[in-house]
C-alpha cells in the first residue's frame, strides 16, 4: 500500500512537471558580482588600482529572460568600496579588472596594457557568474546567444570579445522585439 502511494505521487508530480524550482523572472534573476581585491586574477584577469592603461575597447553584453531585458550591473571587476559620480558612473574602486563595467548600460571596457583578446567565459568568470550551453546566471534552460545578431550555436564561453562586438543573451523566450543587432557606442568608439 506504502508503494503504492508513493508510486502515485510520483505520478502526480510528473503530471505537474517538474520537480525543481522554477526559473526566475527578469526582476528576480541573479546577476551579484563577485567581490574582487587589489591583485586578485581570475581567469588570467587580473584587478589591479590602476584604470588608465594604454589600450582600451568596448564591447556590449545583453540579457533577457523571456524576453525582459535584465540591467547588467555596474561593478563587474572593480572591487570594493565603489564611488559612482552623480550621473551614477562607478568612477572609483579598490582596483579594476581588465574586463568591468562603469554603469548599467552593458558596456563591457576592456582595459589592458597591451592588446589581449578575451572570451565571453572570462567575462563570467570575473563577473562571478555561471555560463553554459544549458543556461547563465541562476537560469537553467533555454539559452539562445546572438553576436551582432546573428545566432552563435557554440559554447557562449569561447566567444572572442572582439572590439564593438554586441552580445544579446536570450534566457527562456526570446523577446518580442529583436534587439539591435548592433550597439550604438556613441562617443566611445573614438
Amino acid at each position: 500500500m506504502r508503494l503504492a502511494g508513493l508510486m502515485l505521487a510520483g505520478l502526480v508530480l510528473a503530471a505537474c512537471g517538474s520537480t525543481s524550482a522554477a526559473n526566475p523572472d527578469a526582476a528576480q534573476l541573479n546577476v551579484a558580482v563577485r567581490d574582487l581585491r587589489e591583485g586578485q586574477v581570475v581567469d588570467s584577469v587580473p584587478c589591479l588600482r590602476a584604470d588608465l592603461p594604454e589600450h582600451h575597447t568596448h564591447v556590449h553584453v545583453g540579457v533577457y529572460v523571456d524576453g525582459v531585458a535584465v540591467k547588467v550591473p555596474a561593478g563587474i571587476g572593480v572591487g570594493r568600496p565603489w564611488g559612482f559620480d552623480n550621473t551614477g558612473f562607478l568612477a572609483t574602486g579598490s582596483c579594476f579588472a581588465w574586463l568591468h563595467t562603469h554603469d548599467t548600460t552593458g558596456v563591457i571596457h576592456i582595459a589592458t596594457p597591451e592588446v589581449t583578446e578575451f572570451t565571453l567565459g572570462q567575462l563570467f568568470q570575473v563577473w562571478g557568474q555561471p555560463l553554459s550551453t544549458a543556461g547563465a546566471f541562476d537560469y537553467n534552460g533555454k539559452l539562445t546567444v546572438l553576436v551582432n545578431g546573428r545566432r552563435h550555436d557554440g559554447d557562449p564561453n569561447a566567444i572572442d570579445l572582439t572590439p564593438f562586438l554586441n552580445v544579446i543573451l536570450e534566457l527562456g523566450q526570446p523577446p518580442t522585439v529583436p534587439p539591435a543587432s548592433l550597439y550604438d557606442f556613441g562617443s566611445l568608439q573614438k
